[in-house]
């Protein structure tokens, strides 16, 4: 199993705190074109429980979703939660592969918040360095090895072999995202968590994540407003940010948890001009269920002075038309399964 290494035939399958996605594809054409597609909800924590019981619950609903949606392979590529990895785009002099396999590990040591012994480590390089012929830059990418081991077990009790594992902002990338864009950030706008890269050149550059999600934004609707959970999200997507709506009770209410992920959002942009002062974000793309709150983009464009897009995967996927209006509700979830099945697609 490596981070990177490419199957010719495999699915795509987004495991998120509340929810699993998957897609497969099929390249047709010269672009990739939709075999199957596929979610179901999760029990609360499943996800992030080490029981070996509650493992065999998720491995259960796993094989399940791969039958109902007739998927025609074993292989799966499986997205890596943020908050649990690591990424990094390091410099290094033009060497051979096997000179690159030796030096990548040694200078990962300085980049990785954890041992080296304990992590998977794998990278690949992104192409030269934009102002020198002598280096070229390469993506690490890591993950605890009890993390890996984790995924692997479960995937293999689902009767799956799994032979990659990605984090979300590369998957993301490759489904909201074309090749050739100016710095991008894409926001994730998850249940438990919001996740957040800035990309160019087709890699994450810089990855943070605020743990504020949606079942955050449900509670502390449901407490401010007395109303119970089920309530409060139908009141959040119904009248979300926008100030107007029931003399802004809600947008009150929201207000201080949206502001606790812009204010990671500001010191993300900051941090990377800092550290790339001839290059500037220049738009933010969202994704993720909470994305489609009414008068998130205009408060996040408003805070940010960034133009803000809602990202739009299936626009880059051919579909056949009778699927337009079941799959266009979908678009904000699918980012990540999308990109994980996009892997080594035009």
């Amino acid at each position: 199993m490596s981070l990177f290494t490419e199957e010719e035939n495999f699915f795509g399958l987004d495991l998120g705190a509340s929810s699993i996605k998957l897609v497969q594809l099929k390249q047709m054409h010269g672009k990739p074109s939709l075999l199957t597609y596929g979610d179901m909800e999760l029990p609360p924590n499943l996800l992030a429980s080490d029981s070996p019981v509650d493992q065999d619950k998720l491995a259960q609903m796993i094989r399940q979703l791969v039958e109902d949606a007739q998927v025609s392979t074993k292989n799966v590529v499986a997205a890596l939660p943020s908050n649990f990895s690591y990424a990094a785009v390091i410099t290094m002099p033009k060497l051979s592969h096997e000179e690159l396999v030796n030096a990548v590990r040694f200078q990962a040591d300085k980049y990785i918040p954890m041992a080296i012994d304990q992590v998977k480590l794998d990278w690949v390089v992104i192409g030269p360095k934009a102002d020198s012929e002598d280096e070229i830059e390469v993506l690490l990418v890591a993950a605890p090895i009890s993390l890996a081991n984790k995924y692997l077990n479960i995937m293999q009790k689902a009767g799956l072999e799994l032979t990659a594992l990605e984090i979300n902002p590369i998957a993301q990338t490759r489904s909201l995202l074309k090749p050739g864009h100016e710095p991008v950030m894409i926001i994730d706008f998850g249940s438990v968590a919001t996740d957040m890269a800035i990309v160019t050149s087709q890699a994450p550059r810089l990855i943070r994540s605020a743990n504020v999600g949606s079942r955050t934004m449900v509670r502390v609707l449901a407490q401010n407003l007395g109303l119970d959970e089920e309530q409060a999200q139908q009141f959040m997507h119904k009248f979300g940010l926008v100030q107007s709506n029931i003399e802004g009770q809600v947008y009150a209410a929201l207000k201080p948890a949206v502001d606790s992920v812009v204010e990671e959002v500001q010191k993300s942009i900051n941090f990377f001009h800092e550290s790339n002062a001839n290059l500037q974000v220049g738009k933010i793309v969202i994704t993720g269920g909470t994305a489609a709150l009414p008068g998130l983009p205009a408060y996040l464009a408003n805070a940010t002075g960034l133009m803000v897009e809602i990202g739009s995967p299936w626009s880059n996927i051919s579909y056949p038309s009778s699927l337009e209006d079941k799959l266009a509700p979908l678009a904000l979830v699918y980012a990540s399964a999308l990109g994980l099945a996009m892997r080594g697609m035009a």
